[in-house]
């Protein structure tokens, strides 16, 4: 019961401090740009960018249907992030089961277990896609239900079956962890089944997670949404979506020189989760490991490798982010580093274990106090305040030309989402620029627009087909139209008659 009541005690309190610094609405920051684009695809029942995530949009499809029902008048975006925000807190809760089962048996067990659960939930890392909507923050929350099924639950092999395929539908780099996976289920076996029974259940939920992805073709066959990459009604654009062929050019990226940038990136973005003292706390819950458990000192290796490896060489500005089960574990290797601490401390000075746990609970709180200003984004609204302007500014029957993906995904959030630039502006179509070079997205604008000339050709030959014909505006300076012929209007650039 006390490992119970203190996950759900820590699960509470994340979930009201995520709460408190959740994003009002729509947001851009912690490389949040793509919450607009998850939002408009679940509304309008579309595709989002790949790999398409299918569960997470039926998730979010779901969620916003209900809290709709619940609170009519709040905010789209809101009720997206409060779903982050909730996902998050429940990977808390089961991050204090797994540290329990994990930690020595010994008095206040729970008390560690607690600490890991909390530290877990202020790392930066969780805490920035815990108030946004992102898939992270429920990709996190599959990663701990997984490591609890192969820890906590290893011989109920139908547990891990749950976890495996839900993972595989919602965020392909689950697979990483399968390695880590299979061995944990592994040394607990033995016999001639040992590797085969393993082996089926990881496979076998695979296979059920990418049933998910049939939902793609079945939306893109159905008449295409506004927002459907890959318009994958066959193999081709499949494909393309699914195994995310656009973002190839990003792995491996960048000179020889760049893996040791990419090392060290990689060494900060850990140690910048709890300082320095925290990882030193971590290294003493995984020495002891490796002296005590071996098998749980292989599963950390096995686990923490593949992810670094692909965070390492996946050369995007937020491919830190997929650290997420690192720091998943460094939380659970703190709070054994704690314990051991506390119990050669309790040794010599009695009363050393209740002592560490309360500087370490305000050492925690210390970092959520000075990491509030820049994390905290209860009173960020420059996503909105851009889509508001942009609505006032924009005319009926407008192109609106687009770029970078905040402005992008906000223009389809405003257009097909909640329906601000919509409403402001009537018939107003916004056009990638950047897309034009997909054969899916030239068939996917003749589809939705068959009446607008060009439409289905590039940016610049639509924007010369309806010089006259629309109002046309940019969301950034084009660098094929000469400056002269624009003129600022709001938050946008308005081609002159």
């Amino acid at each position: 019961m006390a490992r119970l009541a203190a996950g759900f005690a820590a699960g509470s309190l994340a979930f009201a401090f995520y709460v408190l610094s959740l994003a009002p609405g729509l947001t851009w920051a912690h490389q949040g740009a793509d919450g607009a684009e998850l939002l408009t695809a679940a509304i309008v029942n579309g595709v989002p960018h790949p790999p398409g995530y299918p569960l997470y949009t039926l998730l979010l499809q779901g969620w916003l249907a209900l809290l709709g029902m619940a609170a009519p008048a709040s905010d789209l975006a809101w009720r997206g992030n409060l779903l982050s925000a909730l996902s998050g807190a429940a990977s808390v809760f089961l991050t204090v089961i797994v540290a329990h089962h994990l930690l020595p048996v010994g008095p206040r067990r729970w008390l560690w277990a607690l600490l890991a659960g909390l530290a877990w939930a202020v790392s930066p890392l969780l805490w920035s896609q815990s108030i946004i909507t992102e898939v992270y923050s429920f990709h996190a929350l599959l990663v701990v239900l997984l490591a609890w099924a192969v820890l906590v639950q290893p011989q109920r092999l139908w547990y891990v079956v749950i976890p495996v395929a839900l993972g595989v539908a919602h965020h392909l780099t689950l697979i990483l962890l399968l390695p880590a996976a299979f061995y944990a289920l592994a040394t607990v076996r033995t016999g001639s089944k040992r590797w085969r029974e393993p082996l089926a259940v990881l496979g076998g939920g695979a296979l059920l997670g990418l049933l998910f992805y049939g939902r793609i073709p079945l939306v893109a066959s159905m008449g295409p949404p506004p927002v459907d990459w890959g318009y994958a009604d066959n193999w081709e654009g499949f494909q393309w979506l699914v195994i995310g062929a656009a973002y190839r050019g990003y792995l491996l990226n960048g000179a020889s020189g760049a893996v040791v940038s990419r090392l060290s990136a990689w060494a900060y973005t850990l140690t910048d989760q709890f300082t320095p003292l925290g990882l030193a706390l971590g290294f003493v819950g995984l020495a002891a490991w490796d002296r005590t458990a071996g098998h749980l000192r292989n599963f950390s290796l096995l686990w923490i490798t593949p992810v670094s490896v692909y965070a390492m060489l996946y050369y995007t500005r937020d491919s830190e982010i997929y650290l997420l089960p690192v720091v998943w574990l460094l939380s659970i290797w703190m709070a054994v580093g704690l314990e051991i601490i506390a119990a050669w401390l309790e040794r010599r000075f009695k009363g050393a274990r209740p002592l560490v746990a309360s500087i370490t609970a305000l050492l925690l709180l210390l970092l959520v106090v000075t990491r509030w200003p820049s994390l905290a984004l209860s009173n960020d609204n420059e996503a909105r305040r851009y889509l508001d302007q942009a609505a006032e500014t924009l005319e009926p029957d407008s192109l609106l030309i687009t770029l970078g993906d905040r402005e992008t995904f906000t223009a389809w959030y405003g257009t097909w989402g909640d329906r601000t630039m919509e409403i402001a502006a009537p018939g107003i179509i916004p056009v990638n620029e950047s897309l034009y070079q997909f054969a899916w997205y030239q068939r996917l604008q003749h589809d939705l627009y068959p009446d607008v000339p060009a439409i289905d050709a590039s940016a610049e030959e639509v924007v010369a087909a309806n010089v006259g014909r629309r109002p046309i505006y940019f969301a950034e300076q084009p660098a094929w139209i000469e400056a002269e012929r624009l003129e600022p209007a709001g938050p946008l650039w308005r081609l002159k008659p």
